[in-house]
């Protein structure tokens, strides 16, 4: 015996949190990939001021993680941007450490 199909005219929507998680990775994105084409173009010597942005760009992915895990508590909201939003913000966040940790060493 077959199951009549239910219908749902509710329309989803993108989650407001996953799009802004998706935006904030985006950001991170962009400023680590100039931050570091500036500094292999100064030879590796990128002095203070890469350094400050690079860590706004740090709280920046890792606010955007947040968001992006928040995001999923959303009811009836589609997950597609938070699920973007997440890995974005998560890679960025891994590659910001692994530039930092070796520039400390």
């Amino acid at each position: 015996m077959s199951r009549k199909p239910t219908y749902s005219f509710a329309e989803k929507r993108h989650s407001q949190k996953g799009i802004t998680s998706t935006v904030l990775g985006a950001l991170s994105a962009v400023i680590c990939i100039v931050l570091v084409g500036i500094a292999m173009a100064n030879g590796g010597k990128g002095g203070a001021y890469l350094g400050a942005i690079g860590m706004t760009a740090i709280i920046i992915a890792a606010a955007g993680l947040v968001t992006g895990l928040r995001s999923f508590k959303e009811k009836n909201r589609l997950s597609f941007f938070s699920k973007a939003g997440s890995m974005i913000n998560g890679t960025i966040l891994v590659i910001w450490l692994a530039i930092y940790l070796f520039g400390v060493r």
